[in-house]
């Protein structure tokens, strides 16, 4: 769950996972390919679907590039800029920024999904329902192998997003970590269930595809899929922005560094796809 949090705050932090520019650009370049193959282990589809998806997942790449990254390019700025000054409100904004970038992902692929799921076989629906039953006993089976406590997960999952950043926690910094995150539940098991019915009522939409009015319900039930908890989000960003405001001058430089780095990709990304 928390990771889901901190990718809002800066998504493209994936592009460039290694710090490496090269990397960075030959992960985009395969990001169309990258959410074909996702897409079509659902189901069995038939040719002309397969080309249908890799088409839509081509569009996206186009559409993003030209109209989505200068928009991310500018929520990176926006997290370098923070500061030894930067309150809850600062990290607010730049979650509230990234989760509309994320919405804006998901409109533009509603139009080619409700074209897809008009020509899902009764079979195709089924095997689409396998796999996210699938998906959910994956994710309960890992969370039954958890051995650590949920507060020390927490902890560990700040520590390596700040890492990414470039940035090692001291003690005092961690110990901001500990202090706060006693203030979030353990929430997991309930955010599958929840997850769980959405599928279910999800199958029970596609089933109804020939009907006027499919497109309104699938639009209305994606629409629905929200696994926020607002007081977490609101201890989450708290915490962010507590132990970015103590970062020192060391701390600070390898921060602002490393997105500048993040920076530098998503303008090589534009320039090579121009």
């Amino acid at each position: 769950m928390i990771r889901k949090y901190f990718k809002t705050i800066i998504v493209l932090l994936a592009i460039n996972i290694s710090s490496c520019s090269v990397v960075g650009e030959l992960w985009y370049e395969r990001i169309d390919q990258y959410i074909a193959n996702e897409l079509l282990e659902y189901a069995s589809f038939t040719e002309d679907q397969k080309e249908f998806i890799r088409g839509s997942t081509e569009d996206f790449k186009s559409w993003n590039t030209e109209t989505e990254l200068p928009k991310y390019k500018r929520l990176l700025f926006q997290f370098k800029a923070l500061d030894n000054e930067t309150d809850i409100n600062d990290i607010e904004d730049i979650y509230q920024s990234g989760k509309e970038l994320s919405i804006s992902s998901r409109d533009f692929f509603l139009p080619y999904l409700i074209e897809l799921s008009t020509t899902l076989s009764n079979n195709q629906i089924k095997e689409i329902e396998v796999h996210l039953n699938a998906l959910s006993e994956e994710k309960k089976t890992s969370l039954k192998k958890e051995t650590k406590d949920y507060q020390e997960v927490l902890g560990k999952s700040f520590v390596r997003f700040f890492r990414l950043l470039g940035v090692k926690l001291n003690a005092k910094q961690k110990n901001i970590i500990h202090l706060y995150i006693s203030n979030i539940e353990d929430s997991r098991y309930q955010l599958i269930n929840n997850k769980e019915e959405w599928d279910q009522e999800l199958i029970r939409i596609l089933a109804l595809k020939n009907n006027n009015d499919f497109s309104y319900l699938l639009i209305e039930h994606i629409n629905s899929l929200n696994s926020e908890d607002k007081n977490t989000r609101i201890t989450i960003n708290n915490i962010t922005a507590k132990i970015i405001a103590s970062f020192d001058k060391k701390q600070l430089k390898r921060f602002q560094k490393r997105l500048a780095r993040f920076i530098k990709t998503i303008d090589e990304i534009m320039e090579a796809n121009t």
